[in-house]
């Protein structure tokens, strides 16, 4: 019986989440991350992958999912492994709300770098000097850190999403759009940023 879209997706999460942090989520994370409320529906789907020989489980271990090593010419390996979570819209302008989904897009092994990369859709203008504009697929590295003059996605206040340049100033951070239309975001509480991850790259689909 082969696994569903959404078993899918929660074993790419579970892979990546192990190969960026040496170790596997919990059923918690993972219900948090699919916004399953019942840890017996995450079971489910564990039970499931194991199922079909995806993964191994480790009794009584909060941690305790291994992914289990597939052989070429079969099984999750192969073609797939380009398809990165595409997360879902982020705003190249105002911050906002962030919108999550749980789709997946195919992009080329060479813009995932190492450790876990996901994708956003882009919103508005204000990156377009930087070449990124509306409609525009991002590919983002996972990382809670940058360098001043990257471009980031971050997050605002827990709520607000948006793409765009990051510069650590002695009093603020500041956040700088690439399109002398828009203003600068000024943040003076380092704790109302977090950053999501810096952009490696970029997808375009043009109109036919």
């Amino acid at each position: 019986m082969p696994v569903t879209a959404k078993q899918r997706r929660i074993f790419d999460f579970i892979r990546r989440y192990i190969e960026s942090n040496h170790e596997a989520p919990t059923i918690a994370e993972i219900g948090r991350q699919f916004q399953m409320r019942s840890s017996a529906s995450v079971h489910a789907v564990i039970t499931a992958l194991e199922r079909e020989g995806l993964i191994k489980r480790i009794p009584n271990v909060s941690r305790g999912i291994q992914i289990v090593q597939q052989k070429e010419g079969g099984g999750v390996g192969g073609d797939d492994d380009n398809e990165i979570p595409l997360l879902g819209t982020v705003a190249a302008g105002m911050p906002i709300e962030a919108i999550l989904s749980h789709d997946t897009i195919s992009v080329p092994k060479d813009l995932q770098g190492h450790g876990r990369t996901f994708a956003l859709r882009v919103r508005g203008e204000s990156m377009i000097d930087e070449n990124i504009q509306d409609g525009d697929i991002i590919i983002v590295q996972s990382q809670k850190t940058a360098e001043n003059g990257q471009v980031v996605v971050a997050l605002i206040g827990g709520n607000f999403a948006t793409v765009k340049k990051f510069y650590r100033e002695p009093e603020f951070i500041r956040l700088e759009p690439a399109n002398p239309q828009f203003k600068p975001i000024f943040i003076k509480t380092e704790e109302r940023i977090q950053i999501q991850g810096v952009v490696r790259g970029l997808i375009r689909k043009y109109a036919a």
